[in-house]
């Protein structure tokens, strides 16, 4: 995505040549778990934006437990600690999964959410019953990309594209116009749909 107008410049939706028309497209048509990229997106850039921290706030690096009481204390991707006092900028660069979680905590999941939202992503889930059980992503896993129904990989990049762009959201495009054989236009998507999701 060109961060600056939106457009989607190359989209790498399967694999293998393209048989058919109107097939499974991966990069727009599915959801999968974001994992670590959601970091920035559902947890630093609302901290930094909102809540008064900045990239010099430290968190301890420590066994963490999640709020419900249920399961492990939140681990590192080594499964192992530092013991020690981390800045943010440090734990982005090392995807602390601990300080990730503390920093949601700390600024609420709510706002993670309200931000996820602002960032143009369609398929976050404030609440619904599945077979009996309750669902949300208003909560602490949101921060590490543990969501109820997973994102589209054009709204991730998107997400980020606006990161880019100052923190102003666009719309991705992938097209400009349509004309019929006269050159009347019948579809017209020039004019950006954007917002300011973080400042610059």
């Amino acid at each position: 995505i060109d961060q600056s107008t939106g457009y989607v410049v190359a989209v790498m939706g399967g694999r293998g040549t393209k048989e058919g028309r109107l097939t499974l497209n991966r990069a727009t048509d599915t959801v999968r778990q974001p994992g670590s990229t959601f970091k920035i997106v559902s947890t630093y850039a609302p901290a930094l934006d909102s809540a008064g921290m900045n990239l010099a706030t430290v968190f301890n690096d420590a066994p963490f437990n999640y709020q419900d009481g249920k399961g492990k204390p939140v681990t590192n991707a080594n499964n192992k600690y530092d013991y020690k006092t981390l800045s943010i900028r440090e734990a982005i660069i090392r995807s602390k999964n601990t300080i990730a979680v503390k920093t949601l905590t700390q600024i609420t999941p709510q706002l993670g959410f309200d931000y996820l939202l602002n960032f143009g992503f369609t398929t976050m889930v404030e609440g619904k019953w599945v077979n009996g059980q309750w669902f949300t992503d208003i909560m602490q896993p949101t921060a590490l990309g543990g969501i109820t129904d997973g994102v589209k990989n054009i709204e991730l990049c998107a997400a980020y594209a606006s990161i880019a762009n100052e923190g102003a959201y666009i719309e991705p495009k992938l097209y400009t116009k349509v004309l019929d054989s006269n050159g009347n236009v019948l579809l017209d998507n020039t004019s950006p749909r954007s917002r300011q999701v973080i400042k610059p």
